[in-house]
């Protein structure tokens, strides 16, 4: 065992082969930290017994044990430490399993490239709250009082930046990304702030939903082609998998892709290579996959639209988005943010939303998520002009969606609202609830063509409720 102890914070470095270990702390001497160096298992797990080390980089294939056993043990003992398996890459099986066990948070390929090395380490090392000297973060992360900005996205929940914080983890892997979430919750955005918090950042990023796309010519699209490879290919084209070359690469509703043509991606993930279509000569494949669906990857597979064993290579690190529904505050928060990129967007003078259509975005389910909320925002500075939006304005593009009581109740509010003189309060135009009520039963009649026991199940009642309430009104007025 070889010990630096001249600063903090402390990287355990364990591998058999001593050529390599020396050129793992070779590669890591700019970072300034105690470099510790085992050349096994067994003398690492002595060292940890009375040692905390901040970061541990693990060889997999050891005589005494396996790197993932050596680090789960060492999890167990100090579960804070940072952990990263160093290993081939045809070790993957091993690689998704420790990841999926939560026994390592990195994972580094042999052989390694020295700057993304060091990326890793100084973001393992962040995550440890131990900050190099000879390191500055890029802070991506910018908070406010109340709010968060990621990439492009806003935030207050905690669940939403508890995933900034995995992204941050996932950025620094070599292993496929998978991320799930209803359309429109921000996929995309998730897999740009991956690659932005990657050592990647600067090379290519690629994005293709592969449900526009046929079998031939999505094969086409990644795999690329030489002139004559099939009927109407006139020249060579090359593919997404060599475009994206050390990038990141995001296919999108991957669970659409054919069957064959799934196969075929599961080998490249497996061999890290690919053959152009007609062409023998094989190309390696370095880009970071990430791949994304509405639907789970486990439901693709129960359904048999999914291969299972292609499920395992793609569903190492998954990322799962909440709906805009279940965000709480962020959903007003977000609203104020595109409203205020927009108006300037579009030379507009809105300021605010009122204290209705607040209340109103607050209790819309928005089942097209953020993306229905960015358009309808955008609807409504297209086509109107002052400094406030109001319900009334909110209602148009949303009202075919919309809850029939949550509907006749801001209809209801509108129209009291609108016959108010210009400077009452907005305490005049609160009414009995028997009448929003009334109007919102009888808006939902309405709206099934007078079918009480379907207007009933919209309304989630009893349709003896209905038929009671309608015979209480009737003598009422009476």
């Amino acid at each position: 065992m070889i010990s630096d102890n001249d600063s903090q914070p402390t990287i355990l470095l364990v591998d058999d082969e001593p050529a390599l270990l020396s050129a793992l702390k070779r590669s890591l001497r700019q970072i300034s930290a105690n470099i510790v160096c085992c050349h096994s298992p067994g003398t690492a797990l002595a060292y940890v017994e009375d040692n905390q080390p901040d970061l541990v980089i693990s060889d997999h294939r050891m005589p005494q044990m396996t790197g993932s056993e050596l680090l789960s043990q060492i999890s167990e003992q100090w579960p804070t430490t940072q952990r990263i398996l160093l290993s081939a890459y045809n070790d993957f099986d091993t690689v998704a399993d420790a990841f999926n066990q939560g026994v390592i948070h990195r994972y580094i390929t042999k052989p390694w490239d020295n700057d993304e090395l060091r990326f890793i380490v100084v973001k393992a090392l962040e995550a440890a709250n131990a900050q190099p000297a000879s390191v500055v973060s890029s802070n991506t992360i910018k908070t406010t009082d109340k709010e968060t900005h990621f990439h492009g996205m806003v935030a207050e929940d905690s669940a939403m930046l508890a995933i900034f914080e995995e992204v941050k983890s996932a950025a620094t892997t070599n292993v496929p990304v998978f991320i799930t979430g209803e359309t429109g919750t921000g996929k995309e955005l998730i897999a740009k702030a991956c690659h932005g918090e990657s050592y990647r950042k600067d090379a290519t990023f690629i994005a293709m939903n592969c449900a526009n796309f046929n079998e031939q010519l999505m094969e086409s699209q990644l795999f690329g082609h030489k002139k004559g490879a099939f009927t109407g290919a006139t020249s060579s084209q090359e593919g997404l998998f060599s475009v994206c070359a050390s990038g990141t690469l995001f296919l999108d509703e991957i669970t659409t892709i054919p069957a064959q043509l799934q196969a075929k991606l599961l080998r490249v993930i497996q061999e890290r290579e690919f053959a152009p279509l007609g062409s023998h000569s094989v190309q390696p494949f370095n880009a970071q996959l990430i791949t994304a669906s509405s639907t789970t990857l486990r439901e693709a597979v129960n359904a048999g639209e999914f291969r299972e064993d292609l499920y395992y290579r793609l569903n190492v690190i998954t990322i799962s988005l909440p709906p805009l529904r279940a965000r709480g505050s962020d959903i007003i928060l977000i609203a104020n943010h595109f409203l205020k990129r927009l108006s300037q967007q579009e030379h507009k003078s809105f300021e605010r939303f009122s204290p209705e259509a607040q209340k109103l975005i607050g209790e819309f389910r928005w089942p097209g998520n953020i993306r229905q909320l960015e358009n309808v925002i955008h609807s409504i500075i297209a086509m109107n002009t002052d400094v406030e939006v109001s319900a009334q304005m909110l209602l148009k593009p949303i009202k075919d969606d919309m809850n029939p009581m949550i509907l006749a109740q801001e209809q209801a509010t509108s129209t009291v609202t609108m016959m108010q003189p210009e400077n009452s309060s907005r305490m005049s135009g609160i009414r009995p609830l028997w009448q929003v009520e009334k109007e919102a039963i009888e808006h939902a009649i309405e709206h099934c063509d007078g079918n009480i026991p379907k207007a009933a199940v919209m309304l989630e009642i009893n349709p003896s409720t209905i038929y009671r309430k309608l015979q209480s009104w009737k003598d009422k007025e009476g």
